[in-house]
């Protein structure tokens, strides 16, 4: 009796086992059949995305040295130096005292001789930043920035309170750019698109001289900044950014771009048809891919190109 026991309970056991091992069998194969009709779902009703159109414009840095016009203002006395209208850089109008320099009950006004931006500090370049040499690069140019004074400072007769560059006058740049096809084209047309930064509208530089190379990848220019807010003043050294190398076309989805035997294309929609389109273009910002040639404004294509096939598509 106790071995027939053991024998019923090895077989229900057996049982468990095998209607388990089925079980998951069934589930396996209803989940595998699941997401093959799904697969097979999504292979006929693709998502569709449309060729926008699409301007896209480079922006490339420009470093370089600046060129302005200043006059260094000396002290009158010996004495204590207070700036009644702020250190700066500040616009004073002509005749306006910038200056104060006292000492015991005696004081004497250092006046603007015009209308200008005044800074109450110099960076050492004053009387010898000369165009010629910053051209021809006879030397390493690294200004330093402005060494500012402040109210109380001792000054010595004659000794600098500060300096005024005249306004208005026109900022001239040094500048150094990386060469395009796009660069090129506008440097010998003696013109560029400039921003101060990239949320800017591009303003109009003009380009007084440029040297453009037989060989290389840099440029240099001198500009006309077609701005002169006063904190340039502060650092020689400056940067603008030159919007060149605009290009015209559509814009797709990165992702409905890609590479079939070499060539590089999109699943176009043709009918109810996919077909594999062999496209130009680069990729862009935003993910995005601007075709240059191989699609027109308003084709349908395939968004997710890695799941697309040629062959017959349901839209609906």
């Amino acid at each position: 009796m106790r071995k027939r026991a053991v024998n019923e309970t090895t077989k229900s056991a057996a049982y468990r086992i095998f209607y388990g091992f089925f079980a998951i069998l069934i589930a396996f194969v209803w989940v595998y059949a699941f997401k093959l009709y799904f697969s097979h779902y999504d292979s006929v009703h693709p998502k569709i995305t449309w060729a926008a159109p699409h301007v896209q414009t480079d922006v490339v840095p420009a470093d370089g040295l600046l060129l302005w016009d200043e006059s260094v203002l000396p002290s009158p006395r010996d004495g204590t130096v207070k700036y009644p209208l702020g250190t700066g850089p500040v616009r004073v109008p002509k005749g306006a005292t910038v200056a104060r320099v006292s000492s015991g009950t005696s004081a004497s006004d250092v006046k603007s001789p015009a209308e200008g931006y005044f800074v109450a500090g110099l960076d050492g370049s004053e009387g010898n930043w000369k165009y010629s040499e910053i051209w021809n690069e006879t030397e390493k140019h690294d200004p330093a920035t402005v060494k500012m004074y402040k109210d109380g400072d001792k000054m010595k007769k004659n000794s600098p309170v500060g300096k005024l560059v005249r306004q208005p006058q026109t900022l001239r740049m040094v500048a150094y750019v990386y060469l395009t096809d796009g660069m090129k084209k506008e440097l010998s047309s003696k013109a560029l698109k400039v921003k101060m930064d990239p949320l800017d509208t591009p303003s109009r530089a003009d380009v007084d001289v440029c040297d453009l190379p037989e060989s290389g990848t840099s440029a240099k220019a001198l500009l006309k900044v077609p701005w002169f807010p006063p904190w340039v003043l502060m650092s020689r050294k400056y940067r603008l950014l030159v919007q060149t190398g605009e290009t015209s076309g559509v814009a797709v989805p990165e992702a409905a771009v890609t590479v079939r035997e070499g060539k590089r294309g999109v699943y176009m929609l043709d009918g109810a048809e996919s077909v594999f389109t062999e496209i130009e273009g680069r990729v862009i910002d935003a993910s995005k891919f601007l075709v240059v040639s191989g699609l027109r404004l308003g084709d349908a294509v395939i968004a997710d190109a890695e799941s697309a096939k040629e062959g017959r598509v349901r839209l609906w």
